[in-house]
């Protein structure tokens, strides 16, 4: 086809615009067929670690190739900016044709595509190619710096420890030395002691007799002169001398070595043990906690904060199903899943379903990633971790080494795993292992919720102990929460303490199904056998009862702004406001 015919063609097209908008539902169909599978075009994105620098999709038609996939005997001339792709003419009347404004000659938009190509090149020539090796040098040298800075930091710290051990060490030979000088003066002091004892009792057992003479046989005078004597005597026995002393342990041991060993400060939270910079965010590190100095203890902030005297319903709707997992997303909607189902929905405060999303196998638990606010869940039986980007599709990111129970996606891009083997594994988000812990006091049981603090960084997990030997009865485990810091250092083991009820709680009935943190640290527990929603602090201090129930109180999520989701009784669905702004 000559290119006046094709201009020609074109121009018969535009002004045919009413009469081309006239299709069938078949032609309907068979465009929404070639869009779904059209080309993408390459898109540059910013590099992530891990990840391409060049992002897209598997082209139909190859890179560079003139003829149309769909109409392979024709050329592309059209570009559809529509859908961002090169068609040829029949297919501008045919697939395309609801796209006919924005149609544009290719031959007409080649002289600009040519300069937004030649303006990359000059920007990737002269700035970013230079930059790139600039920074590759600087971090060659930074890190050709780094061995000996970290030697340096080890021998600080070894000689600080043994600085520490000599003064310790004096110390305990000046406490001996001090027990060694008092044990020579109590000895000397008690000897004395016992020597005037004993010379008092010599005395008296010498003047017993006489005395005893003298009252049967004695003149007056006698009598007289031994009762005088007996005046002037010191009769009192003295008492033993209290040489008594007491040497009273330190009790915090590790907070005082510490604070005499000295602190070391982590310039990022790259550095922390166990991280890797292959972190998808790390432009948003998350924001240590600062764990005080007394071990176990958990960081204390001064959040000021007013609870509703009782929780404002801002919305409620129900719903049928059995709900194991409730997400909120950043634009007020939430994520569900269901129990035993292989379908999580995506719906708006009124309880209408705005997506759903389908997968092969049931699905466990769900999160949505803090970052990115891409939905991922866990299957159970193929042990798969997945991932849902905008696509909507499901893409398996990796397969985990046991059986997931419960699924977090942290700020830092994390992926945390429970088990139901009392473990919780830290991913990547490509699958790379970077830490497994086993839960303490959990022997038998699994890791049934996990959340991360947005201002602390730290970890509340809720896991059991089986207690009696029904594995299969979920009542059969006594469940705690703890609070771990980013590291995985227990900060805090929490089993209902201080909670004012009817009844009193105790571990056993203490059941907590799901935990979450809010914007000001505090931690919410959805509580299933007592029917309760309970807040705490992040240091597990009770705070307040949120909510009661008359039937059995399922999962909870938190929305932006503290507004809680929280699935109740009669399978009802509410939106709670618990926090007086």
């Amino acid at each position: 086809m000559s290119q006046a015919l094709i201009v020609l063609t074109i121009l018969v097209v535009l002004s045919s615009k009413s009469q081309i908008m006239m299709g069938n539902a078949q032609e309907d169909s068979e465009c929404h067929r070639t869009l779904s599978c059209r080309t993408k075009l390459l898109t540059v994105m910013g590099s992530q670690p891990g990840r391409s620098i060049i992002k897209a999709q598997d082209p139909i038609r190859p890179k560079g190739h003139p003829k149309c996939q769909i109409h392979k005997q024709n050329d592309v001339v059209i570009s559809c900016q529509e859908c961002r792709m090169l068609i040829c003419i029949t297919c501008s009347i045919s697939t395309h044709k609801q796209h006919i404004d924005s149609f544009q000659e290719l031959k007409k938009i080649e002289t600009e595509q040519k300069q937004i190509l030649q303006d990359f090149l000059n920007e990737t020539d002269n700035v970013k190619i230079p930059k790139l090796n600039q920074e590759i040098v600087s971090s060659r040298t930074k890190m050709s710096s780094c061995k000996p800075m970290l030697d340096k930091l080890r021998k600080d710290i070894i000689d600080n420890k043994n600085q520490c051990k000599n003064q310790l060490d004096k110390l305990a030979d000046d406490y001996i030395s001090i027990c060694d000088k008092m044990e020579v003066a109590a000895m000397d002091l008690i000897q004395t002691h016992i020597t005037d004892l004993e010379r008092r009792l010599d005395t008296l057992k010498k003047l017993s007799p006489d005395y005893k003479q003298a009252l049967q046989t004695g003149t007056g005078v006698l009598v007289y002169d031994s009762v005088s004597e007996i005046r002037e005597m010191d009769t009192d026995i003295p008492p033993t001398p209290d040489i008594q002393t007491d040497f009273t342990p330190g009790m915090d041991r590790q907070g005082h070595l510490k604070q005499a060993l000295g602190n070391m400060k982590l310039p990022t939270d790259n550095l922390q043990p166990g991280a890797t910079t292959s972190d998808h965010s790390a432009q948003n590190p998350v924001v240590q906690p600062k764990l005080s100095t007394e071990a176990g203890q958990a960081s204390t902030r001064a959040v000021r904060f007013k609870l509703c005297d009782r929780p404002t319903v801002m919305s409620q709707f129900s719903y049928r199903d059995l709900i194991t997992s409730i997400c909120p997303t950043s634009d007020g909607r939430a994520w569900l899943s269901v129990y035993t189902s292989n379908t999580v929905k995506l719906m708006n405060k009124k309880g209408q379903v705005i997506q759903t999303i389908q997968y092969k196998g049931n699905i466990l638990d769900i999160s949505v990633d803090p970052t990115t606010g891409h939905l991922w869940f866990c299957c159970k039986i193929e042990r798969t971790i997945c991932e849902v980007s905008t696509s909507l599709t499901p893409v398996i990111r990796f397969i985990i080494d046991g059986y997931p129970n419960s699924l977090c996606v942290t700020r830092k891009g994390r992926v945390l795993v429970g088990t139901q083997s009392n473990k919780v594994l830290m991913y990547t988000v490509d699958g790379q292992v970077l830490h497994t812990h086993i839960v303490e006091r959990s022997e038998t049981g699994a890791v049934q919720s996990i959340t991360q603090c947005g201002n602390t960084g730290n970890i509340a997990i809720v896991s059991g102990q089986l207690i009696r030997w029904d594995a299969s009865n979920p009542y059969s485990f006594r469940r705690h929460i703890i609070v771990y810091n980013p590291t995985f250092q227990p900060l805090v083991y929490y089993r209902g303490e201080g909670i004012q009820a009817q009844v009193p709680v105790t571990p056993d009935n203490f059941d907590p199904w799901t935990v979450v943190y809010d914007s000001k640290g505090n931690i919410v527990i959805a509580d299933r056998t007592r029917r309760a929603i309970e807040l705490i602090s992040g240091e597990g201090k009770y705070i307040k009862t949120l909510h009661t129930s008359k039937g059995n109180q399922g999962p909870i999520g938190i929305q932006k702004g503290d507004v809680l989701w929280a699935n109740l009784e009669l399978n009802a669905c509410k939106l709670l406001k618990y926090y007086s702004d």
